[in-house]
């Protein structure tokens, strides 16, 4: 689900501006590099931890499954559906 919502944000930023959509990207795998440096860094909040996107309105959200492993559970964007990972 997290790799659709990735890809969805990235096509709607390329339409708009031809390469926004790869920037997107790459700050997305920017701070995925950060997450996997120190899981913990973020706050914990029922369950599961995000880390915002700088110039972009979205979150990466993720949980701790292990102290060698991480799930990543929704690229949300913080303007819409507020939460709605938490069922996943």
């Amino acid at each position: 689900m997290a790799e659709a919502e990735l890809q969805d944000a990235a096509a709607w930023y390329d339409e708009r501006t031809p390469g926004l959509g790869l920037r997107f990207v790459l700050t997305v795998r920017r701070k995925l590099d950060e997450v996997l440096e120190s899981p913990q860094r973020w706050p914990l909040a029922d369950g599961s931890r995000r880390v915002l996107m700088g110039r972009f309105p979205y979150a990466l959200v993720y949980r701790e499954i292990s102290d060698e492993e991480i799930e990543i559970v929704a690229v949300a964007h913080l303007k819409r559906r507020t939460g709605y990972w938490t069922g996943r």
